[in-house]
């Protein structure tokens, strides 16, 4: 992938260090230290928190920056820490239960998001340079990857509401949250209305067949009384059997897992049995979180590669022109992934059942489309395909040919029923890049256990680390779905920018290592001081000391006015108040148009490379029905000779 590839990391910041480890597990040479006999080929800063020498004007390295804000924010070079971006992006004030005060995250989001976009960034200027000779800057900022994580929030702020903190809710989907069961507690997350109609037939709790809870609206809107009822069964339960009769009906479902227990989590353990011995052995150290890969990759199949003929590229075309990836995901993972793709500038086709992507119809939206599947599928071209139907198998067949990715989030195994599995897809293509992403992996303790971002988020150790009122819950972001995607991205591109590639690969993504990555660099490292304290209209965050005299006075003050009286303090941003500040209207969104010219809002990326830009410019339609050639008619009958 990257071997042969020279990485200078040099910045103080968190993003920095794992950034270089990631470009590391991809096959490049990394130095912490300059030294005089080697010429590298990448820099990874952090100018607003080190004194560095000006590398980018150097005009022969690629040089990522990776700061806190970007250049045309006001507080462009401040050395903001990651729980003040939380607070600053609204992450922070969409993590915690309703009634409490906003949470701060319990793993470095913020920097983690930067890491894995700059690495991504990385890849796809290395490509850039192999192909073309051209080296360029890059600039990464925090805030920008904050806002990225918002796309379950943003929604309501565009349709001009609040999105409070949920808890352990889903915003737009119920039943979904933590249950208690007859010895602990337990994560269902329902999606679909057939994954609420097999729950509640499984339930046999009549009120739950009222018509209050007849539509997914409904039952979001009544999630209080819905969560109610659903205790009135859980709690008869254990969380293992809970778990277990999910997993039979398909609902996805598991239990909290504590971080000093996730060695001993079976699927934990089985995929990472090194790491689980070192920590039964030793603990959380600074370096654990190394044992974990966030991807693994090995050949697609036996087949021989036939390599595509090159296209010749414009000296500024997108970093990934000519590459066509073929999509078939939903919600957030994969879509995650071929959103940057098509903004890379590769061809991206989306294949979506005949009746769209559930997403689509998430409120709110406009034109019959949430604005959620908006900003998780801008730039991709879409068609519906029913792959049980052996016609649409035969078209999806002669889409993959002269594809080059292939990335999906499916349960695995499903795509395999459907006739593609790696040597089917080998045969079809064996120059692919197939690409799955999955909750628990291909090799598994629960080879048949559906998985959401929530029942991720409790079984890799975020919940565990992310703490309201001393009680676990998640990330309001899709923490788990979100960094999962962007390892696959990572990997995609690394993969996409390799100077030898001449045969298919499989690249299996496993949201729990991905979560237990984090999860176990956060609790390697010293835990971060700071507090949220209540003000007349919302939160502050302070990493600073605070008297009683000071708390008091916070009470008594809008945050704007508390934060510039206090030391290391940031205003707690509500993200419907992020649509009103200069700072985000200036450098994060953006808009886009549909195929009717009609405006929707999007983000701008999180990366910037100076010479060849990613773009966002387009939200897609309606899925395009494939047309085919109608039968032919059948011959005419022939007469039957009778006698006269």
């Amino acid at each position: 992938m990257l071997e042969g590839l020279r990485v200078l990391a040099c910045g103080a910041r968190d993003a920095v260090k794992l950034c270089a480890t990631l470009l590391e597990r991809a096959g490049a040479a990394v130095d912490f230290a300059a030294t005089d006999s080697m010429d590298y080929d990448v820099i990874v800063i952090s100018s607003d928190v080190d004194d560095v020498a000006d590398w980018k004007a150097s005009g022969t390295h690629i040089v990522c920056d990776i700061t806190a804000t970007g250049p045309q924010d006001s507080r462009a070079g401040q050395p903001f820490t990651d729980a003040q971006v939380q607070a600053m992006s609204g992450l922070m004030d969409t993590t915690g239960f309703a009634h409490g005060a906003p949470a701060c995250i319990g793993i470095a989001l913020t920097e983690i998001s930067a890491a894995l976009y700059a690495a991504s960034a990385i890849a796809s200027a290395v490509r850039v340079k192999r192909r073309r000779g051209i080296a360029q800057n890059i600039d990464v900022t925090l805030m920008g990857c904050a806002a990225s994580a918002l796309t379950t929030f943003l929604p309501a702020a565009f349709a001009r509401r609040t999105a409070g903190r949920v808890g352990n809710r889903h915003p737009a989907c119920a039943p979904w949250n933590a249950y208690r069961t007859r010895d602990g507690w337990i994560l269902i997350c329902t999606s679909t209305e057939e994954q609420w109609r097999k729950l509640r037939q499984e339930a046999r709790v009549p009120q739950l067949d009222d018509a209050r809870f007849a539509t997914l609206a409904d039952r979001v809107r009544q999630a209080d009384a819905l969560d109610a009822l659903m205790e009135t069964w859980t709690t008869t339960l254990s969380t293992g059997d809970c778990t277990r009769i999910c997993e039979r009906i398909g609902v996805a479902a598991g239990p909290i897992v504590g971080i000093g227990e996730l060695h001993r989590e079976p699927n934990f353990r089985m995929r990472h049995p090194e790491a689980a011995r070192a920590i039964e052995a030793d603990g959380i150290g600074a370096d654990t979180y190394r044992r974990v890969s966030v991807f693994a990759m090995s050949a697609l199949s036996e087949a021989v590669a036939v390599l595509k003929p090159e296209t010749r590229e414009s000296i500024d075309a997108a970093p990934l022109a000519g590459v066509k990836v073929i999509e078939i995901g939903q919600y957030t993972t994969a879509p995650l992934v071929g959103k940057h793709l098509a903004a890379l500038g590769a061809q991206v086709v989306k294949i979506e059942p005949p009746e769209g992507e559930v997403a689509r119809s998430w409120a709110p939206g406009q034109g019959g489309t949430s604005y959620f599947f908006a900003l998780n599928n801008t730039d991709k071209e879409t068609i519906a395909l029913d792959l049980k139907q052996e016609d649409d198998r035969a078209y999806l067949r002669t889409l993959l040919e002269d594809a080059d990715v292939l990335v999906e989030n499916l349960r695995p195994g499903a795509l395999a029923k459907l006739g593609f599995t790696r040597e089917t897809l080998g045969a079809i293509n064996p120059r692919l890049v197939y690409c799955s992403i999955s909750g628990f992996g291909i090799a598994s303790a629960y080879p048949s256990r559906p998985a959401f971002d929530t029942v991720i988020q409790a079984m890799g150790g975020l919940m565990d680390l992310t703490r309201s009122e001393g009680a676990p819950v998640k990330i309001g972001a899709s923490g788990a779905d979100i960094l999962g995607g962007q390892a696959a991205l990572f990997a995609i591109v690394a993969r996409l920018a390799s100077s030898t590639r001449d045969a298919g690969a499989f690249i299996e993504i496993s949201m729990q290592d991905v979560a237990a990555w984090c999860a176990l660099f956060a609790a390697g490292k010293a835990e971060s001081r700071g507090q949220a304290l209540a003000c007349l209209d919302g939160h502050i965050w302070t990493e600073g000391d605070v008297s009683d005299a000071q708390r008091a006075r916070c009470i008594t003050q809008p945050k704007a006015v508390a934060a510039r009286l206090m030391e290391h303090a940031v205003p707690v941003m509500r993200v419907d108040e992020l649509l009103e500040d200069g700072d985000f209207l200036a450098d994060i969104l953006s808009a886009a148009r549909d195929a009717n010219g009609v405006f929707w809002p999007v983000l701008k990326l999180p990366y910037r490379l100076t010479k060849t830009p990613a773009r966002v410019r387009a939200v897609p339609g309606a899925p395009r029905a494939v047309r085919r050639a109608p039968p032919a008619p059948a011959p005419a009958p022939v007469p039957e000779d009778r006698p006269a």
